[in-house]
């Protein structure tokens, strides 16, 4: 297994789509998720509406879909590393998909949650491994693992080498 962080570009880029192609899809692997974090609160009272359900219990899924993401990009950061980037970020697509069925035929709270871990498990590792691969070449060295790193380096120039 070789480690992300010293590979050279070649060895990260897509064979299929090129690294531009690979960030496109990442952004699209993001949006997809992006229903289930940032418009969320758009269908609460809807649902609250229709099922009767209090919105806490409601809110309760968006909770669980942000902890199960949050504690688990650890572990999809070594699937990464594990199986490669394709595998893991078509998994987690496929699961975000299914998380969107099962919150549309939500009909208990129950469901709900269940969604909100399957989509939570997804949304994990859609996305922002292909687009920390693909900035990687502009930014230096880029572990797969933790989200927070794939811009940070970015941001930080890079120190230059003072010869004493």
């Amino acid at each position: 297994m070789k480690d992300p962080a010293t590979s050279t570009e070649e060895e990260t880029r897509s064979p299929t789509l090129g690294r531009w192609g690979q960030l496109l899809v990442g952004i699209i692997c993001m949006s997809m998720i992006s229903n289930l974090q940032y418009g969320w609160t758009l269908f609460v009272k809807p649902i609250s509406a229709r099922f009767h359900w209090e919105e806490a219990a409601i809110q309760l899924a968006f909770t669980i879909f942000v902890l199960t993401e949050t504690f688990l990009m650890p572990v999809e950061g070594y699937l990464v590393d594990r199986f490669g980037p394709r595998r893991v970020v078509v998994s987690a697509a496929v699961l975000v998909g299914l998380s969107w069925v099962l919150n549309s035929f939500a009909d208990s709270l129950f469901l709900l949650y269940v969604g909100a871990v399957v989509g939570g498990i997804g949304a994990a590792g859609a996305g922002r491994f292909a687009v920390a691969r693909t900035l990687k070449p502009a930014c230096g060295a880029l572990r797969s693992s933790p989200s927070a790193r794939t811009i940070a380096p970015c941001a930080i120039p890079k120190r230059k080498k003072v010869v004493s």
